[in-house]
């Protein structure tokens, strides 16, 4: 059933199980037929015009066409007389009509949503006609001072950054916490992604801290799980349900489509932790479906994305990153990257092009990352320059506006 989405004939249960065998080498067995090409090409022409992949219940129809030996032309042509898959090209042609771009790929998961959702098309054409982004942006929570500087638990940061308005600050201090708090309201955004290490107990402490100091606030927040690349499936699971336990129940943890955000950077995401919605962020070179070099396959995972991008940036699965510009130059890595500010056109061309792509979400990277010399914090170099910047555009996103501010 798992690989030819059929019972085995008697004949077939007579000849597998009258020898010692295991699992996997009935399966190596199995896929090595020209059956199971023929079901594998069908399932992908299944996945590609219904943007999901077969299931279980799907075996049906499946078998129905791989018996009937069609050639893929005529598969597709099967395929695309089904209901779903009419829907589904329906409300793919909305997206298009209505936000200027077709989420096949790139946004598979709004795709599904709205396919599996019970609203009919002229709703949904509504529906996405009023929809508005949500903006948030990086919060990191692990600055400290020892005998080298200022720095987080591995890095000093350059000498020569800009230095923030409120000093060379600890991340644990609350004074500092609820200024930030207060800053990030006053410019519009509607959550924070706080980055969190497992191993530090200080930042995880720091994240607490901030949360808590979140009452009396509009804002919310979610955690960004950092430093977890290599840990096996199973730890990363569990420091995710640590998160929805701590965190998720707190009336200013970020609910996203109904379940606590929880982000992890930069790792597979291979587990699953029920009433969680997960996503991967991370930097990639491209995050283009088919040529995306972070993962294995080349391609962009409905729960993947993205940590920011130089202009013009791409909206992946519904996120669109937004950067006033970026220098890695100080940090001593083998190969360097620079996007300069230009006195805020970067920030601005970013904005713009967020709008203009009409998203579920902007994320913004980030508020104090100042190894990278991303921060729109206020400074001594710009002053609050981004801050004025980011609330005129937040206004726009939230208006349903392109903006040039």
């Amino acid at each position: 059933m798992e690989v030819l989405c059929r019972a085995p004939s008697a004949f077939e249960t007579l000849r597998w199980d009258d020898r010692p065998l295991d699992k996997a080498t009935l399966v190596h067995a199995l896929e090595a037929t020209e059956e199971s090409r023929r079901l594998q090409e069908a399932r992908r022409a299944f996945s590609d015009l219904l943007r999901r992949a077969a299931t279980s219940q799907d075996c049906i129809d499946l078998r129905r066409w791989i018996d009937r030996r069609l050639d893929i032309d005529a598969l597709q042509r099967e395929i695309a007389k089904l209901p779903e898959a009419r829907r589904v090209a329906a409300i793919r042609q909305l997206f298009i009509e209505t936000f200027g771009r077709d989420p096949r790929a790139w946004d598979d998961p709004a795709l599904r949503r709205w396919t599996d959702s019970a609203f009919g098309v002229g709703e949904i054409r509504s529906r996405l006609a009023a929809q508005r982004p949500i903006v948030g942006v990086h919060y990191f929570a692990w600055y400290q001072h020892d005998a080298s500087g200022w720095r987080n638990h591995e890095t000093r940061v350059p000498s020569d950054s800009p230095k923030p308005e409120l000093g060379w600050y600890n991340s644990a201090d609350a004074t500092v916490m609820e200024t930030q708090i207060r800053q990030m309201e006053e410019t519009g955004f509607d959550f924070v992604a706080v980055h969190a290490i497992p191993a530090l107990p200080q930042t995880w402490a720091n994240a607490r801290a901030f949360l808590e100091r979140l009452s009396g606030h509009r804002l919310k927040a979610a955690l960004v799980l950092d430093s977890l690349y290599t840990e096996p499936p199973a730890v990363k699971a569990s420091w995710v349900e640590k998160t929805r336990q701590e965190f998720g129940r707190n009336s200013h943890y970020l609910q996203l489509h109904g379940q606590p955000l929880v982000m992890l950077f930069s790792t597979r995401l291979d587990f699953d932790v029920p009433g969680v919605l997960l996503r991967n962020v991370y930097w990639s070179s491209r995050y283009d479906p088919g040529k995306n070099p972070f993962n294995g396959n080349l391609s962009l995972e409905p729960r993947d994305w993205p940590f920011w991008a130089p202009t013009p940036q791409p909206l992946a699965n519904g996120l669109v990153p937004v950067i006033p510009g970026y220098t890695d130059a100080a940090l001593g890595r083998a190969q360097s990257m620079v996007h300069e500010r230009n006195n805020g056109q970067m920030y601005r061309e970013q904005w713009q092009r967020a709008l203009a792509l009409h998203p579920e979400v902007i994320l913004v990277y980030s508020w104090n990352e100042y190894f990278e010399r991303t921060a729109i914090e206020p400074t001594d170099t710009w002053g609050d320059q981004y801050l004025r910047m980011t609330a005129c555009f937040i206004s726009a996103a939230h208006r349903g506006r392109s903006g040039n501010c």
